[in-house]
């Protein structure tokens, strides 16, 4: 089965876009000016961290000299910043209001240990924060033993199961309010075992980001 990567589908997505954006179009109120090897360069550092300068000059086919430059140009880096906040605005919405497969959330939240830190961050932080409430929640309807908001219901799990992949894949401090706290209260409602059970087994983890690189490379190839 193939794998489902959220952020490489992002980028083809935006790639696409850009591509076929109209005449006179602007990014923040400007006239844009990056061809499509530079933009996805831009696109591809959401990725910083895991994929090096080389790799994103690579799959963006550009010399390493050029992509240097052109980091150290105020233009070109703030819309990497720009490009890095709308990717996590769509990341957090997708995950609030998708359903996917336990192999699924598997695939996506190792991609999401391999996002810049700046990312992890700007998707981690807002959606924890929503599932503080949605726990504290969960609980007061368990209480009182009241049926939780159908929407409200769903979403906590959506983030339930992804947050428990996270902390699997790579644990941090946060385990102690997604694994201490809110899965207890999760697991009288919810069938979280599949998730709380999942075990990575024996990934390579090099192999898997050269795998990320090259589904990436063929989703936008026809872009450049």
């Amino acid at each position: 089965m193939a794998n489902t990567y959220l952020a490489a589908r992002w980028i083809e997505e935006a790639l696409d876009r850009y591509h076929n954006r109209p005449p006179r179009a602007t990014i923040m109120g400007k006239r844009v000016i990056f061809s499509n090897f530079h933009y996805l360069a831009a696109l591809l550092h959401i990725y910083t961290g895991t994929f090096k300068l080389t790799q994103i000059a690579e799959i963006a086919r550009l010399p390493r000299e050029e992509l240097d430059f052109h980091r150290e140009q105020l233009d070109f880096m703030t819309l990497v910043d720009y490009l890095k906040t709308r990717f996590s605005e769509w990341f957090r919405e997708t995950i609030m209001m998708r359903d996917f497969s336990l192999e699924e959330y598997a695939d996506i939240a190792w991609e999401y240990t391999k996002l810049d830190e700046m990312v992890q961050s700007q998707i981690k932080i807002p959606l924890l924060e929503r599932l503080k409430h949605l726990y504290q929640a969960c609980e007061t309807c368990q209480r009182l033993e009241k049926p939780m908001d159908t929407y409200d219901l769903n979403v906590f799990r959506r983030l339930m199961s992804f947050f428990i992949l996270t902390e699997t894949i790579k644990p941090t401090l946060s385990s102690k309010l997604i694994k201490d706290k809110a899965l207890p209260v999760a697991e009288k409602t919810l069938d979280m075992a599949p998730f709380k059970e999942w075990q990575k087994g024996s990934w390579q983890e090099d192999e898997r980001v050269l795998a990320l690189i090259e589904e990436i490379k063929a989703r936008t190839n026809p872009f450049l």
